[in-house]
Order: C-alpha cells, then structure tokens, then sequence
C-alpha cells in the first residue's frame, strides 16, 4: 500500500497543484489529510475546488484541522472578525467559502484511526489525540503522553509545520510537515510524506517539492487579500519566502507590546510589531 501525507495547505493552492502534479507521475493509492486546508491565503475556492477534485480521483481520508474549526465556530457564531491584522484573513476567506464547503468541513472528524488494506492502522490527527491544536514542537511532554497513550503503533499530525519522523515508546509518529507554509528557515517548497505499508510496517519518506511561489506571491497582491489581514498577512508572505515562522513571532509580539494574552486589534500595536519584524 502506498499513500501521500498532506496537512496545513492553509490556502496554498500552487503548492497543492504542484502535489498533485507529483502524484500524477508517482502514484499513490490513497491520501490522507490531517487539516488547515484553507484560512490565510489567497482565493481560497481554488484550494477547496482543487480538493474537491482530488477527493473524486483517490480514496482520500481526511480530518478537521484548527482553521477549519475557526470557520466553522464563525457559522455557528459571529465572531466579530473585520479588517485588521489579527483576523483580518479569516474574514477573507469566510468571504470566499460557500455554506456547502462548510458543510464539508463540519462532515470531517477532528481525528480517526484508519486501517488501510492488510497494512497497521494509523491514528490522525491534527494536533495531538483529544487536543486539535496541541503542539508538539513547544510541548514535548504532550508529545511522549500522545505516544505512551497510543493505541496504534502509529500516529500522523500536523500543526506544527515541521516535518519529522520520530520513534517513542516503539511508536512512529510522523507530521509530514506543511504543504502550504514550512517553517524550517528555507521556504519557497511545499512539503509531505510518502508511506508504504505491508503487513509488517509503515516505511516513511519525507518529500519536497518547488512550487511557482512568485507567482502564489502576486495573488495576494492582486486578490487584496492584503488589504483585510494587513500586517499579520504580511508575515505570512515572509514566512512563504523564508520558511521562518514569522506569523507566530508577529503574534507574540502583539501580545507582548499589548501586555494581553491575545493579539490586539489595534494596528497602532501591528505597526510595532512590522517595525520590529521587519514586515
């Protein structure tokens, strides 16, 4: 059995038709994906149309991400998002989705474990098991509960946008890293895993891949995208071209310039923070 890993396109549709491309040309029986498929970037209908196209050529097993969450929480109540730095681009993209792609969304589980043909079964989840936005890479003791908990022998997230294999309690988990936003201080690729399995095992390898990154940068000029996420959508281009994480580091700074645990709507703060990042 042989099957791709994909998580947090967060909008990133040239980095998922560059995917997509690869597997035209090295198939696979399946994809799995472990959520953010939209939020943060431009024209976000392409993301999903692409999605939905793809759902229709493979057996795809797909799980709820935070993002996801977001937009669905705002259709159940209005969360107040409006033009500004915080979540000025959540506003965009609940903008740019139908009540249909919602409810695609709300049919998705925040996790499930799979079993694929004779191959062991697999645990996805976004974050880590019962937490949608656990962090591994800031929380390691989650992460060695996650495993010392799991009842499969393997467990496939995201979240973190860090690609990684890595064994404990002689468990495998893998997070295939960011397909729309790597953060690994290089940027301009998407990223992913190919796994093969036989009854025996999982075999791993970590991918990446080019993408027409310039041309994915001009989108956001021209969709004006820019215009509701304002700086916050700015550290998210630097984060594209330099695979530094300076979406969180912009929101740490909001928070500390503001002395408030959330990020501040006031763009007088987001000035700052762009001054001091460099945005």
């Amino acid at each position: 059995m042989k099957v791709a890993v994909i998580s947090d396109i967060h909008g990133n549709y040239k980095a998922l038709e560059a995917f997509l491309s690869y597997i035209q040309s090295h198939p696979v029986e399946a994809i799995i994906g472990l959520g953010d498929y939209v939020t943060d970037s431009p024209y976000p209908e392409r993301t999903l149309s692409m999605l939905y196209e793809m759902e229709k050529q493979y057996p795809c097993y797909l799980i709820r991400g935070n993002r996801e969450e977001y937009l669905l929480d705002n259709r159940r109540q209005d969360q107040g998002w409006h033009i500004c730095s915080p979540n000025g681009a959540l506003y965009y993209t609940y903008q740019h989705v139908q009540e249909a792609d919602l409810d695609w969304m709300e049919a998705m589980p925040s996790e499930k474990v799979i079993r694929l043909g004779d191959c062991p079964a697999l645990t996805l989840c976004h974050g880590a098991p019962g937490m949608i936005r656990g962090n591994f890479e800031f929380d390691r003791a989650l992460k060695e509960q996650s495993m010392k908990a799991l009842e499969t022998r393997y467990l496939l997230g995201g979240h973190t946008h860090h690609q990684e294999v890595d064994v404990l309690y002689g468990k495998t988990y893998l997070n295939p890293g960011s397909l729309g936003l790597p953060i690994d201080e290089q940027g301009r690729h998407a990223q992913f895993a190919v796994m093969e399995g036989d009854t025996q095992g999982w075999k791993i390898e970590r991918k990446t891949i080019d993408y027409d990154v310039d041309g994915f940068l001009r989108d956001f000029r021209e969709s004006r995208i820019e215009e509701y996420g304002l700086y916050l959508t700015r550290a998210i281009e630097k984060t594209l071209v330099t695979g530094h994480n300076y979406f969180y580091y912009a929101v740490c700074e909001a928070c500390k310039i503001s002395r408030k645990a959330l990020p501040d709507t006031r763009e007088e703060v987001w000035q700052q923070v762009a001054k001091r990042l460099e945005l």
